[in-house]
């Protein structure tokens, strides 16, 4: 593998989080994400603990990072689960020394970074909570498997570049995190979609197939703020199509989910767009689902989770 302009050798190479020299590039420019939705768990369990134990500088990113710098970023639950629980013994008991050595490694910072990127929208970093929400709201059916990087054919042939989430026409879509709308509208290849970017910039929440003739909540316009837990469209299948409002001829209703993480502008559009696997993250997240009801009123459902469209019945 090639980092920032020199081949590293085998036994230094990091799989995790593929960046070009900080010296050379200043950013990162590939992120595997890798990690299974148990050990995400137990890393913020652990996070949890050692808040309590007085601990504030080693969250769920940090512990990832140090599993990630004994695993080469091949992520086991049973080998993992062990690092993980033979650290928390040594932390515990007030002994660093196993993670403060990766402190100043150039690797460790890499995937520190590149976690805390992903996931800073999904677990508080100061608190260890699951502050991010599943994409489909509690209580409907789904079923998905990860398909990111698969073949996509239509207009021209390309990598799948998120996770689709099947399940029924009308099933509201939440907002998986705060941010603003940047994109809503017709996109021959998504369909009804709408983008919306953290309010740090640096994610970028894609959803897309949304619903024939009704897609969006009523008013939901570019500009506009959103909160995590919002209902911000409805499940349908349209796209591949550049006649607007048109469904798919053969697929089934989805969501097509994708998350876009964003370092530098030059990273905002094209090539260099890097875009992560959320399908262990969109498991993580089924523990965390908003609640929704239908507004008697307009017939659709709204979030009783999200502080900002509660309504009165």
């Amino acid at each position: 593998m090639v980092l920032g302009g020199f081949t590293l050798p085998i036994d230094e190479q990091i799989n995790s989080v593929e960046v070009q020299s900080e010296a050379t590039q200043g950013f990162i420019k590939w992120i595997d994400f890798n990690v299974k939705k148990d050990i995400l768990a137990r890393t913020q369990v652990a996070h949890k603990t050692l808040i309590k134990q007085g601990i504030e500088d080693i969250g769920t990113c940090e512990l990832l990072a140090y599993l990630a710098m004994q695993n080469g970023n091949h992520f086991s639950n049973k080998n993992d689960t062990s690092r993980l629980n033979k650290l928390m013994v040594q932390l515990k008991k007030g002994d660093r020394s196993s993670i403060d050595k990766f402190v100043d490694n150039k690797y460790y910072k890499y995937y520190t970074q590149g976690y805390h990127a992903v996931l800073d929208g999904i677990i508080d970093a100061k608190t260890g909570e699951t502050i991010g929400y599943f994409p489909l709201a509690k209580g409907c059916w789904y079923n998905h498997y990860d398909d990111f990087g698969a073949s996509r054919g239509y207009g021209y042939k390309r990598r799948h570049l998120g996770n689709d989430l099947f399940g029924s026409v009308g099933t509201p879509i939440i907002a998986v995190e705060g941010g603003t709308v940047t994109e809503l509208g017709w996109n021959q290849y998504g369909g009804w979609r709408i983008g919306i970017r953290s309010d740090c910039t640096k994610r970028y929440y894609y959803y897309a197939h949304l619903r024939k003739g009704k897609p969006f909540p009523a008013g939901l316009k570019p500009g506009d703020r959103v909160e995590a837990g919002d209902v911000i469209g409805f499940m349908g299948a349209t796209g591949y199509s550049r006649k607007e409002d048109t469904n798919m001829t053969s697929a089934k209703p989805h969501l097509h989910f994708g998350m876009q993480i964003i370092f530098d502008k030059s990273q905002e559009d094209g090539p260099t767009e890097l875009w992560i696997d959320v399908y262990e993250l969109g498991k993580f997240l089924t523990r965390n689902r908003a609640r929704t009801v239908k507004n008697p009123q307009t017939g659709e459902h709204e979030s009783v989770t999200s502080k900002k469209h509660v309504f009165i019945r």
